[in-house]
């Protein structure tokens, strides 16, 4: 699966274009965030990845930016096991194991960078 960040601008907000797209690839999207409001919205999404290419090109067809979005990368040589990035995540996606050192779950990650910015050895990138 891949993820796409959508954003869309506010003056197409009252469009379908999401179903717009689902209907035009037959590609089924699977909504993982959402965040609108009256000046625009962003949605987080997954497509399978064989799908991505054409999913993508029909979001910008409408008049929506898309960014394929990676999920969380750890350089283990970097991270200090400190858990500064346990408590930002809102998915739960950071834990820690038995031993205490962090453990991220990249299924999970919705991609929000809240733990990359806060993370002080810098070992976490998107």
């Amino acid at each position: 699966m891949a993820r796409i960040l959508l954003r869309f601008p506010q003056s197409r907000l009252r469009e379908p274009i999401t179903s717009q797209v689902v209907l035009e690839s037959g590609v089924l999207i699977n909504i993982l965030t959402a965040d609108v409001t009256s000046k625009g919205g962003e949605i987080l999404a997954e497509v399978e990845s064989k799908d991505i290419d054409k999913v993508a090109a029909l979001f910008r067809k409408h008049g929506v930016t898309v960014d394929v979005q990676k999920r969380i990368e750890v350089d283990r040589d970097l991270c200090i096991d400190c858990g500064a990035c346990y408590s930002l995540c809102p998915v739960d996606a950071i834990g820690f194991r038995g031993d205490l050192s962090v453990v991220f779950d990249r299924d999970k990650c919705v991609a929000c960078g809240l733990c990359v910015d806060t993370c002080p050895t810098r070992a976490i990138h998107l």
